[in-house]
């Protein structure tokens, strides 16, 4: 931020008086010796109280203008003020700076903002001491601050639990505490040209939009290693989206799984020359009829045989619709899709509005999407490059709980998520317990991997009760003072607000 200030100092009329005194004294030649010695005294006193009074003047003056600095920094930091909320806070740093116990007293502080400019004048009136002799009794000081704002880029990335945990007042809470962070920084306007915000919502698996399609981004043409790997492959090559396409009104709305290790948690630009870059599209499989215990049973097995026979066969789907009431394929994919970054503040208001609570929570799947929703390159590309010096990036990252998983007393040893079944061992386990501990795992080296490139990092436990989660999310941080445990409902937005605060001073210029 540049500063620029001017002082001024006025009512110092006493010089006039002084020299009228000296004139009328000249003009004066009778008498003795003693008494022009006598009478010599009084200018010269006088004219060493005029320079005490006039050093305290220069004092206040010095101080007003110093209070003033403060208050007029505080200002132009803190966007999206309206003139009330502007003058309070600019009166409030002034008082501070300035205390009742501070020689002269000051006048009222006047605040005006044009366009990228703060201005700021005062004044203030010093009690004279021998001065007064003169009929002299106060000295008026003035002084003027002018802060010019020059804002660097700004790229955020909220990635925000939406599980079933944070139902009722928790998600509410949440949206209340996104709107105000969007609120701030975009300020009073609706499309910033140096402002960029994201948003993940993210459960056990992330919804990246249907808009990815043809972009070399998702699989499409059944070339991962893990593509087909719930399906009964002998008789060809399984590709999930045909299985959409047989299935009516059920088509692909967004949702993928993980890439095989290790690119489930990097940045790898995906490529079709290396099909595990690749994303497959998200496909719970129809479980077997013939056990309650499967979880997500929405079409008829059509076949006998042992359960991993039925899960796996394909004829079922062909033409076979789905209940209105169940969510078949989709199932354990319950957030709404991924907000790239974008400056359309009604874009992203209208996201979160969109966010709702459903499903088991994931860390490292939301985290390392928002990780490539800040990215330069693909899957999405709005983001800087990572060496402008005029860009900011950051992510901010919220869970209500653990990173879990949803067990099943079944072959497939749990429900459907990013990482489909336990059973398939994607993460290198069949354990549920290992599972978690590799899921925290994942969740240190993507943060890792985010704050190796700048992007800082701020995290939230939201009403936590896990000692082992609420420490991999303060690690996770960039920085101890921008981890924030346990905020109650009510006290969320005010964190938000914090955030939002700190985001603003990084992006000023100083």
């Amino acid at each position: 931020m540049n500063l620029r200030q001017t002082r001024s100092c006025g009512g110092f009329s006493v010089f006039v008086k002084l020299r009228n005194a000296a004139k009328i004294f000249s003009k004066k030649t009778n008498g003795n010796v003693a008494v022009i010695f006598a009478l010599t005294l009084l200018p010269i006193f006088l004219g060493v109280g005029a320079a005490v009074d006039i050093t305290r003047a220069l004092i206040v003056r010095d101080r007003l203008g110093q209070a003033m600095d403060a208050a007029a920094l505080a200002v132009g930091g803190t966007p999206g003020l309206t003139n009330e909320t502007r003058q309070t806070l600019a009166e409030k740093y002034f008082a501070a700076n300035y205390p009742v116990d501070e020689m002269g007293t000051p006048g009222q502080l006047m605040v005006s903002v044009t366009g990228d400019v703060v201005t700021m004048t005062a004044t203030a009136e010093v009690t004279t001491t021998l001065m007064a002799i003169l009929g002299q009794n106060t000295l008026g000081v003035s002084a003027a601050t002018e802060v010019t704002k020059e804002s660097k880029g700004l790229e955020v990335v909220m990635v925000l639990d939406n599980t079933g945990s944070m139902s009722g007042s928790k998600i509410a809470a949440l949206r209340d505490a996104a709107t105000e962070l969007v609120n701030i920084l975009f300020g009073e306007e609706t499309a910033p040209t140096k402002l960029k915000i994201g948003l993940v919502p993210f459960a056990a698996a992330v919804n990246i939009g249907t808009g990815v399609l043809g972009q070399t981004i998702v699989d499409e043409g059944g070339l991962s290693s893990i593509h087909g790997e719930n399906f009964d492959e002998t008789s060809g090559e399984v590709k999930i989206f045909d299985l959409y396409d047989q299935i009516p009104k059920r088509a692909w709305t967004g949702c993928v799984e993980t890439r095989p290790m290790p690119y489930d948690t990097n940045d790898i630009t995906p490529v079709t020359s290396n099909p595990d870059t690749l994303w497959v599209p998200f496909f719970s499989p129809d479980m077997p009829d013939n056990k309650s215990s499967y979880d997500n049973r929405y079409l008829s097995d059509t076949i006998s045989g042992s359960y991993d026979t039925r899960q796996r066969y394909i004829g079922k789907y062909n033409g076979r619709s789905v209940s209105s009431s169940r969510r078949g394929p989709q199932k354990e994919c319950t957030v709404p899709p991924l907000t790239p970054l974008t400056n359309q503040k009604q874009v992203l208001l209208s996201a979160i509005n969109s966010m709702g609570a459903s499903g088991w929570t994931h860390i490292p799947v939301g985290l390392a999407w928002g990780w490539r929703v800040i990215s330069p390159g693909k899957p999405f590309s709005e983001g800087r490059p990572y060496d402008d010096i005029e860009y900011t990036k950051a992510i901010i990252l919220l869970t209500d709980g653990a990173n879990t998983i949803d067990t099943e007393s079944t072959h497939n040893k749990s429900n459907y998520s990013a990482y489909g079944f336990l059973n398939e061992g994607r993460l290198g386990t069949t354990s549920a317990s290992s599972f978690r501990a590799k899921l925290n795992s994942n969740t240190t080296t993507i943060c890792d991997s985010v704050k190796a490139l700048d992007v800082r990092v701020y995290t939230i436990t939201f009403q936590v009760s896990s000692s082992t989660t609420r420490t991999l999310m303060e690690d996770c941080a960039t920085e101890p003072a921008l981890y924030f445990d346990s905020p109650s409902s009510q006290d969320l937005q005010t964190v938000f607000q914090t955030i939002a605060n700190d985001l603003s001073n990084l992006r000023l210029s100083k």
